[in-house]
Formats: structure tokens, sequence, C-alpha cells
């Protein structure tokens, strides 16, 4: 226990040391005392700006790669800012900001005894130690290439500065320092070239006789004028920071200064974002309208601001690197693509960028915002010294985005030719004419931000095809007859029903590429053969494009939009908000109203508002809403499907569900509440006729031989005696020759071919053609599901091997159309092109083999998943029931059952629950079984709830729990009130009272009052029906326990 103590004690350490260079020294020094600095200050500030990392890097990647070209570049970077940031801290400075290859530096006067003269004189020995530092780094030797030089330029700035802290502590604190003096060094670095330190006049005049000036440069905008030093006549004396007395707590003080994604990473012991080229798209911001020199609210101001342009950003997953203040007004420099990358980034930075370049009313103040975006290859990464880090980006594109922000105007986006193509199905722009880029030799065509395009919307997990669909035409009219009546408003629900291998997903991604040519706005969402018990999983994706959510945003932001769009509905269906937490998976309050609902009415209720929000989205838009794999539907989407499905008779609204023919587990349609409605159409796939056999084997070999390819007759023939018309089988056959090298125009090859006899004995000759490698990716993946993330498949099997190789494995298997690609990155995710191929992977493994993976796997979930593990209880008790932990088992079973029988979805509660049961010891048997009666006794069966209460009186009796007796005998007594048994249940409930009474437990003895008070009230005894209520809130009162309390007054108050 010691070791173990004293590695968790070691770890903290470890992270507070590393997360305590993210912030300035001055500010942790301040903090580890219990102070903060003051906002005025006096002293010297310092900007170092090094050149020649742009021709460094591309030198680097030339000689070694793009991947250990990085790694070399990163080791420089941090060896050059190292050096300079010890000289700074060596002379008391402080390093408060990076802004890409450059630092800006503060040397307080109060940090010494002699005031701001020898700060003054700190800063410039700072500074001349700075270049004495940089001549390490003025030849890079680089094996076959010629040196490279690195070099610095200082400038050096006195006078008064004001210090804030400003940003959101949930997303990164940011140090600030702005003022007439930072103004003045932004302006000095303008005249100061490299290996030169350049002071301003104040400086200059604590200095005196101290320097020797070789020129001086006047500057035409300010009047300011600045001095070139050539020599120090006296260094300063050194200054280095105390060591503070007082450790800093990790989680408390250090966390909201470090930007999330990286304290994740260090808190996970896995280090720092290693610095590396990768795509980014950066976004400069620059504002006015703050009067930092005489404003007494411009901290106030300057930190609502930037609190609410990190919440726009991070809605985007973009994040806020950089808050700067020059000479020509305040900067915010964000970057999309890192630290964590997605498909379209540039994509969010627009949609940020509209969202920023009109600020709210409430920032009335905010004036001139000015935005510049570029996109393309950058440095990233965390850098710095030892002492003192960031995470930032650096690269030609993020300097074109700070051009094109400074030649925007007030009000306006310019971004540059490649955000402009990534971004053009969805904006509309306006080219401008040429402009000069310093450091670009071809002038750039920069591109001003009109708008977003409006377009129909598709979220579905829908593999692409290869080849034209054949067949089906007779279906696809139904669909398109249908289409139409749900266009004129006539609401139409199309049932496609096949068994497996008939082209149900075939057909659907032909209907769902109609839907879309139509203009309806299209949702979709896939039953998992793992959620059959899992409440609302289908529908989850499909409100959470409706609502608008994104999910990498808050849940705070997510909440916020929900009850944005809800009171654009109708402002009383906010009231309704919590009961959609259970749909978006999301931890919503309840308030007044939903407190009071019972499970039962919380269900209907959520139905009935979802309901009235299809018909509120339906009028301003024809919808289309796809439903995936219906056999596999939980119960509580069952519902909701019946519920909108009886709503959209007169609504624009089109339902297109796909599902075999009977359900797995029951064996009956698994749509028996829709296919009686008039509005529902049921099409029935069959086999392929011989004539379109014909062809889709044309197709195939053409697109395996070439065009002009015609079938053999022999090969027809023997493939179609086997496929039997099953489109699948027939394509999968095809493959099959295909991963052989067998010629399908050589008589004899075919002749003497032995095909597969069956589907799954095809589907597991073709796995074991593959390699090895690719198989094991295959059964590990099998293991998740038909749709599988990349990452998750380390949970499985942390013995995969490199994620580079992974992902060639997963894309020759896409090339063998086993697998296809479901999503890019950052949430790269596949999946298994047909249901069978994942289902044989998974059984050709041994059961042993499979319950260690579910078991690795479902640790795996539990440790991603932090403070969300109640959203994936379904999904562990899922994988924990095929492993061997018994108690996990045990634990997540229990837990799905107690959250179904909470969200009335009583059918996956009574299962749950029944099979937890052989696992539980005595004890934990009396609460289960109780509950399990409670779901019983709701849905009407009354003789199983009333075994599983006499089952729990025997066995509290026996264990000597007299509250879990109380219990059972209340519930037996109000099951008999339900059977019209009064007399009896007078009885039952007369000595569950005794029983409550003699456990102290007056909340039960309240209970059994009311229920007592209830069932005289129906048998019209309404004076002793009173009496019982009137002593039930009496001993409700003397409930110690709060919850319990209110649950036993709710109970009286009822009568």
């Amino acid at each position: 226990m010691e070791r173990i103590a004293h590695g968790a004690a070691g770890r903290q350490a470890d992270l507070s040391r590393a997360a305590q260079t993210y912030l300035p020294e001055d500010w942790r020094l301040a903090i580890a005392c219990g102070e903060r600095l003051q906002e005025q200050a006096r002293g010297s500030a310092l900007f170092a700006d090094i050149s020649g990392f742009t021709p460094l890097s591309e030198a680097l990647t030339r000689a070694y790669g793009q991947r250990r070209g990085s790694e070399q570049l990163s080791h420089v970077l941090n060896q050059v800012f190292d050096s300079l940031i010890v000289e700074v801290n060596r002379y008391g400075g402080s390093v408060v900001s990076f802004a890409g290859d450059a630092i800006t530096c503060w040397f307080d006067a109060d940090n010494s005894e002699d005031g701001v003269l020898s700060t003054a004189l700190r800063a410039v020995t700072a500074g001349f130690a700075i270049q004495q530092a940089m001549q390490c780094f003025s030849s890079i030797s680089i094996p076959g290439y010629p040196p490279v030089s690195l070099a610095v330029k200082v400038a050096v700035a006195s006078g008064p500065a004001r210090r804030f802290v400003v940003g959101d502590p949930d997303l990164q604190l940011i140090p600030v320092l702005t003022g007439v003096t930072l103004g003045r060094m932004a302006a000095a670095e303008h005249h100061t070239d490299k290996g030169e330190v350049v002071v301003d006049e104040p400086t200059m005049a604590f200095l005196a006789d101290q320097v020797r000036v070789r020129e001086w440069h006047d500057d035409p905008d300010s009047g300011w004028r600045f001095a070139v030093v050539e020599e120090l006549h006296a260094k300063a004396t050194p200054l280095p920071w105390p060591h503070p007395r007082n450790s800093m707590s990790a989680e408390d003080q250090l966390r909201p200064w470090v930007l999330p994604a990286i304290y994740r990473q260090l808190q996970a012991g896995l280090g720092e974002f290693l610095t590396e080229l990768r795509p980014v798209v950066p976004l400069f911001l620059r504002f006015g309208g703050i009067d930092f020199k005489d404003d007494p609210e411009a901290g106030t101001k300057l930190d609502a601001f930037v609190r609410w342009v990190q919440r726009v950003a991070d809605r985007y997953e973009g994040t806020l690197l950089v808050v700067l203040f020059g000479d020509k007004g305040s900067y915010l420099y964000m970057a999309f693509g890192a630290p964590v990358a997605h498909e379209d980034d540039a994509r969010r930075a627009i949609s940020a960028a509209l969202e920023l370049r009109t600020p709210p009313a409430q920032f009335d103040f905010i004036t001139g915002v000015q935005i510049g975006i570029s996109s393309g290859t950058v440095l990233a990464g965390a850098y710095g010294g030892s002492t003192r880090r960031t995470y930032g980006t650096l690269g030609d594109e993020v300097n074109l985005s700070a051009r094109l922000m400074q030649s925007a105007q007030l009000g306006q986006v310019l971004v540059s030719p490649s955000v402009q193509q990534a971004t053009a199905r969805d904006f509309n722009w306006e080219a401008l004419p040429h402009m000069p880029v310093k450091g670009k030799s071809e002038p750039v065509t920069p591109y001003c931000l009109v708008g977003a395009r409006v377009g129909p919307t598709i979220r579905l997990q829908q593999p692409r095809y290869a080849l034209p669909i054949v067949g089906r035409q007779h279906e696809l009219a139904v669909a398109k007859q249908k289409l139409d009546q749900a266009l004129e408003g006539s609401g139409q629900i199309v049932g496609i029903t096949a068994e497996a291998g008939l082209g149900k997903s075939r057909l659907m991604a032909e209907v769902v590429s109609r839907i879309s040519a139509q203009g309806l706005i299209c949702y979709g969402g896939e039953c998992q053969s793992y959620g059959t018990n899992s409440p609302y999983l289908v529908w989850r994706p499909i409100w959470q494009a409706i609502f608008g959510l994104e999910p990498g945003w808050s849940i705070e932001d997510q909440v916020r939009l929900v009850e944005e769009r809800l009171a654009q509905i109708d402002q009383s269906l906010v009231h309704r908000l919590p009961l959609l937490g259970v749909l978006l998976n999301l931890p919503i309050p309840d308030n007044d109203l939903t407190r009071s609902f019972d499970a039962k009415l919380r269900k209907t209720s959520l139905e009935a508002l979802l309901v009235d929000c299809i018909r509120a989205h339906a009028r301003e838009q024809k919808v289309a809403i796809v439903l995936e794999d219906c056999h596999w539907l939980d119960p509580l989407s069952d519902d909701l499907l019946e519920a909108i499905a009886r709503a959209i008779a007169a609504l624009p609204v089109l339902l297109v569900l796909a599902y075999r023919p009977t359900t797995l587990e029951t064996g009956r349609s698994p749509l028996r509440a829709v296919s009686p409605l008039p509005h529902f159409t049921e099409v029935k796939l069959i086999d392929l006729t011989p004539e379109e056999v014909e062809r889709l084997v044309q197709q195939k070999l053409q697109k395996m031989l070439g065009a002009g390819v015609e079938v053999p007759p022999l090969l027809l023939q023997r493939v179609t005696d086997r496929a039997q018309g099953n489109p699948f089988y027939l394509e999968e056959l095809l493959n099959y020759l295909e991963d052989r090298g067998i010629d399908p125009r050589d008589p004899r090859a075919i002749e003497n071919l032995d095909l597969p006899t069956s589907l799954h004995s095809l589907i597991l000759s073709r796995i074991d053609q593959v390699s090895e490698s690719q198989k094991t990716t295959l059964k590990v993946a099998s293991i998740i599901g038909r749709l599988f993330r990349f990452t998750w498949l380390w949970g499985v099997y942390p013995g995969l091997g490199e994620a580079d190789r992974v992902k060639n494995d997963l894309d020759g298997l896409a090339r063998l159309d086993i697998t296809s690609l479901d999503q890019p990155e950052p949430d790269l995710t596949y999946m298994f092109k047909h249901i069978f191929t994942q289902e044989v992977a998974y059984e050709s493994q041994p059961y042993a083999a499979r319950a260690t993976l579910h078991d690795q796997l479902g640790g795996f979930i539990e440790h991603i998943s932090g403070d969300l593990l109640s959203q994936y209880v379904y999904l562990l008790a899922f994988h924990y029931e095929r492993s061997e932990n018994l108690a996990k088992r045990r634990e997540y079973l229990r837990k799905a059952g107690e959250a179904a029988q909470a969200a009335f979805a009583n059918t996956s509660a009574i299962d749950y629950f029944q099979r937890v049961l052989p696992l539980l010891s005595d004890e934990e048997l009396v609460e289960v079984r109780l509950r399990l009666g409670q779901v019983l006794d709701l849905v009407g069966q009354w003789q199983e709830a009333d075994e599983q209460y006499r089952l729990v009186l025997n066995l509290a009796e026996e264990l000597g729990n007299v509250s879990a007796q109380g219990e059972a005998e209340r519930s037996i007594g109000w099951l008999l009130r339900k059977r019209g048994d009064f007399t009896a249940a007078h009885e039952w409930l007369a000595k569950a009272r005794a029983t409550f009474e003699k456990a102290g437990d007056p909340a039960g003895v309240s209970q059994v009052y009311a229920d007592t008070g209830e069932i005289y009230r129906l048998q019209g005894m309404y004076v002793e029906a009173e009496g019982c209520f009137q002593e039930g809130l009496k001993q409700a009162g003397l409930a110690a326990d709060g919850q319990r309390r209110l649950a036993a007054q709710a109970q009286a108050l009822k009568g």
C-alpha cells in the first residue's frame, strides 16, 4: 500500500511539475504564495523574435523525412527556447506569452530594490545575453545539406503596464500584459534587425551612459524614437527567481491555466503533444474598443470578450492560443486542427468566423473586428524551455492568416484560396484583387466571406458502393411514389424488409440518394445488435442532428442550444427540457415540473414533446427519417417510432425503415405497432432474377478485368447455382475468385473450382485468405460491433501493433470489400461492409478468447468514459455479460436494469434484472427482486410480481433485513389493492406498517398510511382515508433522510 501511495504521489508531483511550466514565472510564484499580482505594474517589457525556423524545418524534412524531421526540429526548437528563457529567468524576467517563434517577457520593478532603473538594466542585459546564447545556433549542420542559421532580434521598452488574467477557467486562463509600454515594445520590434537589441527612449533615459548607441530610428506613425544599442558597458547583477516554499496543486491551482487537451495528456502520463508537421487552419482576429490606459473596467471587458471567443472556438473544437497587444491593436489567434484535427477544420473555422465577426450586443464596446484565415501544414505542438512552455503553431500559413487579417476591412473575413476551395460547398465567397504578401514569391488572391449556403443535411452511416444498383426497379418505384406523396404533405412510412444478404442496405442507400436529390432534409440512425436494451439508441443521432448538436461541444453548450431550439418552437416546451436528457444522453437536471413526473409520465411526455418538435420542423422543411436494422430496435425506440409514425399522416415527412422479417430474439415482426397504419407500405425484397444476376456478374467482372468482358457461361452457371439470387452471396463468390487470382474466363479453373457451400463458409474462407495481421484486426474489430472506432481497437487488444500498420491493414480490407471507412479523422471509424462478415469474424473465435477481449474492451470503456460513465452503462453491460468477469457482469447488468427502470424501459429492465439474478448474493437479491417485482407489477404481470415480492419477504426474514421485509409486505398489499382484494390488502399493509415501526422508519410508515388511505378512498370511506393521509404527512415529517422524506410527503399528498 505504501508503494502504491508513493507511486500516486509521484505521479501527482510529476503532473504538477509539468503543468506549472505553462504559467509565467511571476504568476507561478504568486499563486504558490497564495497571492495575486497587482494589476498596475511598472517595469520593462522584452520581445525576442527568432527567425530561421521555416528554412530549418524544410531542410530537416528533406534530410530525414517528415516524421523524423519533425522530431529533429522539435529538439532544436526546445533547445533554442530553453537557451533564451534561461537568460530571461537569470535576470528576473518572466515569460508572459509565446507568439509562434517569439516570446514576450516582463521584468517587474517591484522585483528589485532599485526600481525601474535597475529593471531596465536587467532587461537589456538579458537581451544581450540572449544574443550571445543564439551564437550556438548560428550554423546548424544537416547531413547532405548546407547549414541553416537561426537568429533573434530583441526589443525592450520601459514604463507602466497593466496585468490581467482573462478567460474561462474550464477552457484556459490566459495571462495578459497591456498598456502603452507594450505598444512601444511592438513598435520597436519593427525597427530591429537580426542580431540587434533595440530600446525605446524611456529605457535609454534610465540607462544614460551605461550603453553605447549605434544609431537612432524614428517611427513615422507614432513619433516614437528607438535606439540600436551596440554595447552594454556594465551588466546587471543576476536576480534569479526564488523557489516557492509551498507546492502547487495540479488540479485546483494549475489545471485552469493549461489547455484541457494538454492537461488530459499530462494527467494520463502520456507526456506532451509532440511537435509535428500537421494541417492546421489558423485564424487571426483583430479588435479594438477597449481603452487599456484609462478605462478601469478594461480588464473586466477583455475577460468577458475573451471568454465568449473561447466558447465560440470550443463549440467548433478550435482553440484560442494567443492574446496579443501590439502597436496597431489587439489580436486573438485561434487554431483549428491543433491539438485535435478534424476532416472539416476549414468549415469549422469559417463557421466560427461567422459568429466572431459580429459580437453580441453585450460587447457593444468592441469595434473594428477583422479576421484572416489560411490553411496548410504548420509546425504544431508543445514547445519552449524546461521551465516555461506553451502549445502553439509556427509556419508560413500562420503568418499568412495574420497578413490577411491586417488587410481585412472592418467586419470582414478574408481567407486564402485553400480555405475558399475547402469550403466552397458550404459558404458563399467573393474573390478580391491579388495582394502581395511578405514571404510569398507570388501574390495571393484573398476571398471575402459573404455567408453560409443553406442545403440539405444527411447523417447516415451508409457505405459507398462502387457499382450501380441492379434490379429493384419496382421497389424503387414504390419508394418514389411514397416520396412524392410525402412531398405533397401526406406523410408516408416505407418498410423495406428482407433476409440478410438480399440488399436492404444497398436499396436504402439508393433511396437516400433519391431523397437527397429532392432536397429533403434527411436524418438517419442505425440500430445495433448490442442495443436491443439501450433506450433510444437509434434515435439519438437523429435528434442530435435535428437540434443541431455537434458531438465535440461541451455539455453546457449542447443543453443551451436545445433550450434555444425548444423556445423557438414554443416557449412552453422549455419546461420539458429535462425529459430530453435520456434521449440525447445529456445530464439535464430536473426542474419543478419534471421532478414530479414518474417514469411512465416522463416517457409519454417525452414522446409528446418530440412529436411537437417533428411537427414544427416539418412546417419549415420537408423531412425524411431513415432507420436501419429495425429488427434490433429497443422497446423505447419502438414506442417513439409508433408515436411519430401516427403523427406524420398529415405532414410532409417520409419514414423509411429497414428490417429483417422477424426479430432474432422473438421470431415476430419488428414493426407490429406501425405496420397496421394506413400510410404504411411494406416493400419485400426477393432473390434477383436470372437476368439481374447476369447483369450483376457482368458489372463485377468489368470492375475486376476491365470494360468489354463477357460473362463466361460456365462461371454464370456455377455462381448462380450457388448464390440462388442472393446479391451479397453473389458478390462474395466473385470476390472469392479475385482473392485467389483465378481468371473467371478460364473454363478449366472454373470447372475445378470448389466453391463454398454456404454464405458462412464463404465469408470464413475469405477471412482465412487475408494476412495474419489483417485477420487479427478483423477479429478484434468484430468484438466492438459492425461499426468500430479505430482507437477502440487497442482497448480490445492492446497488443494489436502500430497504428500505421493497422491503418494499412484496414485499407487493404477495404480494397477487398470487407470493411469500409465510415468517418475520417479525428473520430476515425470503420465498418464491416456487411453484418454477416462481422458475425462470422466474431463466431470464428473461441469463446474464451472472445470473453477475454470483451473484458478488456469493458475496462477500456470505463477508463475513457470518466465522468460520463452513466452514458455507457448499457454498452458495458453488453460487453461484460460476454466476459468471464463476474463482478463486472453483475455490476453492469444491475446498473443497466436500474437505468432502464428509471427510463420506463420496462421490458429491458425486466430482461436485465432476470439476467443478473443468478449472479447476486442474498443481500443483493433482496433489492433486485424487489425492483423486478415493481416493474412486473407496473406492466400488469401481477402473478410474476407477487412471486418476486414473496421471495423478497422470505429472504428478508432470513437475513433479518427489516426494512426490506416492510417493503415486500407493502408491495404485496398494494398489489392486492390492484386485484380488488381490499380486505387482504389492508391486512398486508397493517403488517408492513408494524414492520416499519419496528425498524424505526417513519418514511416507510408514512407511505403505508398513504397506501391505506387510497384503499379507503376507493371503498368510499372518506373519513378514514383523510385520517390516513394526515397521519402519513405527519410521519413523513419525522423522516431523517431528506430524499425519502420528500418521497413520502409526495405519496401522502396524492391523497
